[in-house]
């Protein structure tokens, strides 16, 4: 299994640094035959006469709080960087020995890099610098001063000199800005012409004095182009505590438009002030052709002209190249231009371009995808402005067209290529007459969200870089790896193979199978995955990528930790999960049609009906009766619960006052969803109703799983205790099944322990069940709290538990669920 892998592997005796093991990766990256027997030390590095100063094997068997080491080297043999994982394990002979997985992680720093930097002045990428900042804002006390600044006049050079004019005036003013910079300190380029400086440890005095003579030495070496003045206008601000990144901006930016009003101001008054002659200004003129042909050799963009009254568009001849058009000059450009759009986009780039013809706008601003000459879809942005004539008819329709290119194809966090990176993979291998054969597979983070929670957001985007780093080196040859949307992860391999999908799997499963530790935290998360094989399952990106997030979606269902292939038999069930979902919907909106209330009778130890347990049943004309296990959950996922739990409350509430006058002590358990206690305006709903109806709290039970009562204890303690205090009393239901039943005795607010079934079956055979309800009935006793045993069945399972002392007993053996009608002429006109 490690000489199929493509990362480096290889394992040395802690105590010689003799290599035990090497596998094939690592012997052609490194050009070694037989490392076996020899010293790491000798074969991996350059003049070293012992072992390495950053060796991890002396920390790692020392210090036995740190299991593993994660650490990143350049190595000089190879030339490559590396991210290398040591840890200790146990030798096939029994001792313990040095394992290092070490991963290629060259080519992902440089696009990772790449992707941080603005390629034009250097400076960190908009979402590079913000992640920097907060970083920074979350150290509470240490000065920090944050300086916004933005060049004056940048449009005016473009317009007048070109954008190759205005991109030199952005380098130079960055070039000046790198000049001021020491240490920790960075800046970031916000947007076209504004930048952010961030200053660590900085006073306010001391970054305003610096800014300042930064302005004073661009002045000195202003490009012969520049307008006289100020280059750029600049705000500065101090913070000392914790404050939000975005208000930290907002502030910093209105320290500096305070400063760009007054040089409008002074300019204005400058104006103003000169003398002016009685002399016509100069005439201007230029020719059209020549102002053409400087634009397109003044920026990369692609540059268009259109005639509105003849619909005769105008292209570059790079763009011409680059996308194979007729020509420069088309006639028909909508239908030439259109075709090459990507059909997933064609419906927003027809909307924009039909605004500007119908009138509706000047402005025109999309972005979609385009077909070059290679097969390739790029993203472009397309600018845009209609001028028209002095009768107010459209004239002339021109702008420019970005090619996004590269910047739209990497995901900047991890590295990997993205979402629309991997349609346009997959379209080049599906297209044509032959497609050619191929396995995808969608990935996803299992239990993502509680690593978010338990820690933060920014210790969340490392785990997601940490699993594509971990996924790349997994990869067979014929593989590439994609980052989609939040935590997943996509896998094409070139071939359709089960098999292959399969040891591929094994491979993540098994490295994702341990607890991980980054920065000094733990954290555990497996992936679960849907495959799909193609042209079996598809022939479409669509259709494919549809299949096997459906595939997905059932192998999280099915546990997680799983990779499930796509069958017909999961759209079914999907589809009937939908097709429910919507009925149920149309059920509530019709007044809460085909729902029905049943009770099942709740008995003391002499076989007397007590109370209830009132039970939700709802069927449908298409599928009939369906299963509360089916149809609760769909409300809970859609939402539904919170208006069919107020149904089912005020319902009960209604049957309870009802059946008073043939029982008046008679008391009715209704179960809770935990949507319902999330709701803040539920607890006033049902003291409101139980006022109205004029119900007595003493009859109402309400009912929660001890698996909700057990994580949420903190938050739920203060409500369920408020709830009691109205004479409502509050079941624990399912008691048992949790990992922390005792101790939720201990805490809960509760008055009810009701025992889950799984206890009283084989009940006469299993000592364990039979002293785990001894116990519990005991414990409950001392501690106030009744106990209901639920799901006795037969008669001997009645006499085993009768001896135990239990408040209530509850199962088909007593009762059944009934309609309401008819469990009170069964249950209570002869009690």
């Amino acid at each position: 299994m490690m000489d199929s892998t493509n990362a480096c592997i290889y394992v040395t005796d802690p105590e010689t640094d003799e290599i035990l093991f090497m596998n094939r990766a690592m012997k052609q990256a490194y050009g070694l035959e037989d490392p076996e027997g020899k010293l790491c030390w000798q074969l991996l590095q350059l003049g070293q006469q012992g072992r390495c100063a950053f060796c991890p094997v002396q920390m790692l068997t020392q210090d036995g709080s740190a299991p593993s080491y994660v650490w990143e080297e350049q190595n000089p043999i190879t030339g490559r960087t590396y991210e290398n994982y040591d840890s200790l394990m146990r030798w096939t002979d029994g001792r313990m020995v040095h394992f290092q997985h070490s991963t290629d992680v060259t080519e992902a720093r440089r696009l990772y890099r790449a992707a941080m930097i603005d390629e034009l002045t250097g400076a960190l990428s908009r979402r590079a610098g913000k992640e920097a900042l907060s970083h920074l804002l979350e150290k509470a006390g240490e000065p920090l001063c944050v300086c916004m600044l933005d060049i004056n006049g940048l449009k005016s050079v473009n317009d007048l000199h070109g954008h190759a004019a205005g991109d030199s005036l952005l380098k130079g003013v960055a070039s000046a800005v790198c000049r001021l910079l020491h240490g920790e300190e960075f800046f970031m380029r916000l947007s076209g012409d504004e930048f952010v400086v961030v200053l660590p440890g900085v006073r306010q005095a001391e970054a305003a004095a610096r800014m300042q003579a930064m302005l004073e030495e661009f002045a000195r070496e202003r490009p012969a182009f520049f307008p006289e003045g100020d280059a750029f206008c600049y705000g500065v601000i101090e913070v000392r505590e914790q404050i939000p990144m975005q208000d930290v901006l907002a502030r910093a930016d209105e320290r500096m438009y305070q400063q760009k009003r007054s040089l409008h101001i002074r300019r204005a008054e400058a104006l103003l002030n000169q003398p002016r002659s009685g002399e016509p200004s100069a005439p201007f003129s230029y020719d059209a052709n020549l102002l053409y042909d400087a634009l397109v050799a003044s920026t990369d963009d692609y540059v268009y002209v259109c005639d509105m009254k003849t619909g005769v568009f105008r292209y570059t001849p790079a763009m011409v190249a680059e996308f194979g058009l007729p020509g420069e000059v088309i006639p028909n450009a909508a239908a030439v231009w259109g075709a090459k759009v990507h059909p997933h986009d064609k419906r927003v780039f027809l909307e924009s371009n039909q605004e500007i013809i119908d009138g509706r706008t000047d402005v025109h601003c999309v972005e979609y995808r385009a077909q070059n000459v290679r097969g390739e879809w790029l993203w472009l942005r397309c600018r845009g402005h209609l001028q028209r004539d002095k009768a107010g008819d459209p004239t002339l329709f021109a702008g420019f067209i970005t090619n996004l290119g590269k910047k739209n194809k990497l995901d900047p966090l991890t590295g990997l290529f993205n979402k629309f990176e991997l349609e346009n993979d997959m379209l080049q291998l599906l297209s044509g007459p032959h497609p050619k054969p191929l396995t995808f597979m969608m990935l996803g983070l299992d239990g993502f969200k509680h690593i978010n929670s338990l820690y933060d957001r920014v210790f969340g985007d490392e785990v997601i870089r940490l699993v594509a780093h971990r996924l790349r080196s997994l990869l067979p040859p014929n593989s590439t790896v994609y980052r989609l949307d939040g935590d997943e992860f996509a896998i094409l391999m070139r071939g359709s193979s089960r098999t292959a999908a399969d040891q591929l799997f094994y491979l993540i499963r098994a490295s994702f199978s341990e607890q991980q530790v980054f920065d000094g935290k733990k954290f555990y998360c497996t992936l679960s995955g849907g495959c799909v094989f193609a042209p079996d399952d598809g022939r479409s990106y669509v259709e494919l990528a549809r299949c096997a997030s459906y595939a997905l979606e059932y192998a999280k269902r099915r546990g997680k930790n799983r990779l499930e292939c796509y069958r017909h038999e999961i759209v079914a069930g999907r589809r009937r999960t939908l097709e429910l979902t919507e009925l149920l919907r149309e059920s509530v909106e019709h007044d809460f049609e085909n729902f029905e209330m049943y009770y099942q009778p709740v008995f003391n130890a002499s076989r007397q009906v007590i109370g209830a347990e009132a039970l939700a049943r709802w069927s449908c004309a298409k599928y009939g009766p369906v299963s509360p296990v089916e149809f609760i959950p769909l409300l809970e996922q859609s939402g539904l619960i919170l208006p069919v739990g107020r149904w089912i409350f005020r319902e009960v509430l209604s049957t309870c006052v009802s059946w008073e006058q043939d029982a008046p002590d008679f008391a009715i358990s209704i179960n809770l969803s935990y949507l319902q206690l999330q709701d803040e305006n539920f607890c006033s709903f049902m003291l409101d109703t139980i006022k109205e109806l004029g119900a007595n709290p003493r009859h109402i039970v309400l009912e929660l799983t001890e698996s909700y009562l057990a994580a949420n204890m903190d938050r739920v303690a203060q409500l369920l205790t408020e709830i009691r205090r109205s004479g409502i009393r509050i079941a624990m239901d399912d008691f048992g099944t949790g990992y922390s039943s005792l101790g939720v005795l201990k805490s809960a607010p509760i008055d009810i322990a009701k025992i889950d079934r799984a206890f009283v079956k084989g009940i006469q055979s299993s000592t364990f069940d039979s002293a785990f309800l001894r116990l519990v009935v005991e414990l409950c006793s001392v501690l106030g709290i009744d106990t209901c045993l639920e799901g006795v069945e037969t008669e001997d399972e009645f006499d085993a538990v009768l001896p135990m002392s239990l408040s209530y007993i509850q199962g088909f053996l007593l009762g059944r669920p009934l309609p309401a009608e008819e469990f009170r002429r069964r249950f209570l006109l002869h009690s």
